[in-house]
């Protein structure tokens, strides 16, 4: 039996949130606030094409509390659910009623095997470089202040899409009308002479440009 495009859709975003909880483990920057893993998730999909890597989503609401992907957030339960990722600690949300703040760290032990199987993919080991780089240079943020980076992205400070609209970076747009790869790709131009940047080095650039935007 073929399986529905729901449910592969449902794998990949679940493989994705594994791939991001590793690469944060990795970092150290685990445990991580359940905002500031939406910050850097919202980042790892409009950063993708640096990497040819294919966003989990192409668009999100822009909302006065950030990003914030309900795709990406019910398979972070599902592994939670699975014993895949745990939750270190929960309480409520100081900025909102609502809600509850979380922490998370990937249950290493329980994920390392379906990561294997994850990254043995081709496909898959280019996403892992990718994410492996974007949560180190996310070690350049302070703590505080991972969660309003996402704030200062091109994409998300566009001022032509207004609070309370889409965000569209990949969904029905075409990848030269992404702000945030243009901005990342122009940073070659302030590069001393002689030197080309990796793409690598440009994350790590784009990244620290956020969090001096961030710093005000």
């Amino acid at each position: 039996m073929t399986p529905s495009p729901q449910l592969s859709r449902d794998v990949d975003v679940r493989a994705r949130v594994l791939q991001v909880m590793a690469a944060l483990e990795a970092a150290g920057v685990t445990p991580i606030a359940n905002r500031d893993l939406h910050a850097i998730a919202y980042l790892s999909n409009v950063l993708s094409p640096m990497w040819e890597v294919e966003p989990l989503e192409g668009s999100v609401l822009k909302s006065k509390h950030g990003p914030r992907s309900t795709v990406f957030e019910q398979e972070l339960d599902n592994c939670v659910g699975q014993g895949l990722v745990t939750v270190v600690s929960l309480e409520d949300d100081p900025e909102s009623d609502q809600r509850l703040s979380a922490s998370y760290r990937l249950a290493a032990q329980r994920a390392r095997p379906v990561l294997s199987v994850i990254n043995g993919f081709p496909d898959e080991r280019r996403t892992r470089a990718f994410l492996d780089e974007l949560a180190f240079a996310f070690t350049d943020i302070a703590a505080d202040e991972r969660d309003d980076t996402a704030l200062e992205d091109a994409a998300w400070t566009n001022p032509s899409v207004a609070d309370n609209r889409v965000v569209d970076f990949a969904e029905f747009v075409e990848q030269a009308r992404n702000p945030s790869f243009n901005v990342m790709q122009s940073l070659q131009r302030y590069a001393p002479k002689g030197v080309t940047y990796s793409r690598a080095e440009k994350l790590a650039l784009y990244v620290r440009l956020l969090r001096k935007r961030a710093d005000g």
